[in-house]
């Protein structure tokens, strides 16, 4: 029988997790009257230049959100190593991401070494999902229950994957350069790169957090 309560707190978290974005970045907009890309900024910058106060609500609904998904870990229902692992890891990763979010930027070592944990929990942490339903699929009963277990480590390889391809990307660097360009006046100015690479994982370090427990929850159904 499914326990409703892991898609309650699964659909919270989520929830809190999207409108935190709506908040902060309209937050973002009004303080820098320009607009929040996830490609070309860090988390951290929905604070900037401050911690906590710049984007009060914005930061508490991450927290609430982070804090749906640990708890949904925490209820998972499954009795294996591998839950234990995921449980661990869900605790592990829910306080590096918040932190992130509100490290300043003079913290930058600390910051860095923040975003390479989250990088390696968020290829981990699906990777313990997929081990679960692998176990799931040896006790299924019938075929139903033998493709939602197939769905289930479909998707969270594909999470695990993603996050890997992206940590060997080549172009991921910690040293970040301004690309020099010339305005209408004919001034050198520096601009963001179109892409900051580290952004964009530190960034998709967070969504698959969100979206890991997907995998669970299909087993769940079981």
């Amino acid at each position: 029988m499914p326990n409703p309560a892991l898609l309650i707190v699964f659909v919270l978290g989520l929830f809190f997790f999207i409108v935190f974005n709506v908040v902060s970045r309209v937050f973002y907009k009004h303080r820098h009257r320009d607009k929040y890309h996830f490609y070309q900024m860090f988390p951290y910058e929905f604070n900037y230049p401050s911690v906590f106060k710049e984007n009060p609500y914005g930061n508490l609904l991450f927290v609430f959100g982070s804090l749906g998904i640990m708890a949904f870990y925490i209820l998972n229902p499954y009795t294996s190593l591998f839950r234990i692992l995921a449980l661990v890891t869900s605790i592990l990763f829910t306080m590096i991401l918040i932190c992130l979010i509100m490290m300043p930027l003079n913290y930058l070592k600390t910051h860095m070494v923040l975003s390479c944990l989250a990088m390696v929990l968020s290829m981990v942490l699906p990777l313990f999902n997929l081990f679960q339903a692998l176990n799931q699929k040896e006790i299924a009963t019938n075929q139903a229950q033998t493709v939602l277990c197939f769905v289930s480590i479909i998707i969270s390889a594909i999470l695990s994957l993603t996050m890997l391809l992206l940590i060997l990307n080549p172009k991921l660097t910690f040293r970040i350069y301004l690309d020099k360009t010339v305005d209408a006046e004919g001034n050198e100015v520096l601009k963001r790169p179109k892409i900051i690479f580290l952004a964009l994982n530190e960034w998709m370090s967070i969504f698959i957090y969100f979206l890991s427990p997907i995998g669970i929850l299909l087993i769940s159904l079981l």
